[in-house]
């Protein structure tokens, strides 16, 4: 996962690092804090795509 307008990393460098882990999704987030903060609008998406990979996780 990676915000759009990141002010610390550059978007791409998120979608390249997806692209080389084997299986990864990359998920773009809107916003432009590094790290989620609460009131982020991008925080409720990063929760739900943290829970579903976590409970993805405990099912192999």
């Amino acid at each position: 996962m990676h915000c759009r307008n990141d002010a610390r990393v550059p978007f791409e460098a998120g979608r390249r690092l997806a692209a080389g882990i084997p299986g990864a999704r990359f998920v773009p987030l809107e916003g432009r804090n590094h790290i989620m903060l609460e009131g982020e609008p991008a925080l409720a998406r990063f929760l739900d795509e943290l829970r579903s990979f976590l409970a993805s996780d405990t099912k192999h």
